[in-house]
């Protein structure tokens, strides 16, 4: 919001951004995250691009190259993540979990 110039809710002035808040992107995992509309299509096809792990500094960089025209790769902004996998590879689950001790939880 600083970087635009905008409070939340609020259009630049240029009309290409403005600043809100969603309550879940599901994608816990790879917060934080922010979601841009690219209305490219229209306002009848516009879709979401999700662009996630990002930190204030990639945020503006997002902002500036969108301003220009430019189109970057949504998904994760840490080239040393692949998808939801953890920067270094998994740390946990490294086998077959151990099994119940029994089959009917409730009569353990």
């Amino acid at each position: 919001m600083k970087h635009l110039g905008v409070k939340r809710n609020e259009v630049t002035k240029d009309g290409l951004f403005s600043v809100g808040e969603m309550e879940c992107m599901g994608c816990c995992v790879n917060a934080p995250m922010i979601t841009v509309a690219d209305y490219s299509n229209g306002s009848e096809g516009y879709t979401y691009n999700y662009y996630e792990d990002v930190t204030p500094k990639r945020v503006v960089e997002i902002v500036e190259m969108l301003r220009k025209g430019g189109k970057l790769p949504h998904g994760t902004q840490n080239s040393k993540r692949i998808k939801s996998v953890p920067e270094g590879g998994n740390s946990t689950l490294h086998g077959e979990p151990k099994p119940p001790p029994c089959r009917d939880l409730d009569s353990c």
